[in-house]
């Protein structure tokens, strides 16, 4: 079971937003996950996680895989994003 991570500035609006397109993606290529919205600020007690996607670039290290994941809030980079999470969570 992959642990996924969706944080944005408050850990709602746009966080559901990104959160919604990820499960779509996972749920169609079969990957089990646990996904959680949290706020930026929150992201230290997730370190356990296999996946951050963020609504921004971070400029902290956690030491894990990000994806940012404003291509999904935009339409543009939709299936360069989603590939970057595929390959992370496939392996």
């Amino acid at each position: 079971m992959k642990k996924v991570i969706v944080a944005c500035g408050t850990g709602m609006a746009t966080s559901s937003i990104i959160s919604e397109k990820v499960r779509e993606i996972l749920d169609k290529n079969d990957i089990q996950y646990t996904l959680s919205q949290v706020q930026l600020s929150e992201l230290e007690m997730y370190k356990g996680a296999d996946l951050f996607i963020t609504s921004m670039k971070l400029q902290e290290d956690y030491g894990l895989p990000v994806v940012v994941g404003t291509p999904f809030l935009i339409g543009i980079g939709e299936d360069e994003a989603a590939q970057k999470i595929l390959d992370i969570l496939k392996n």
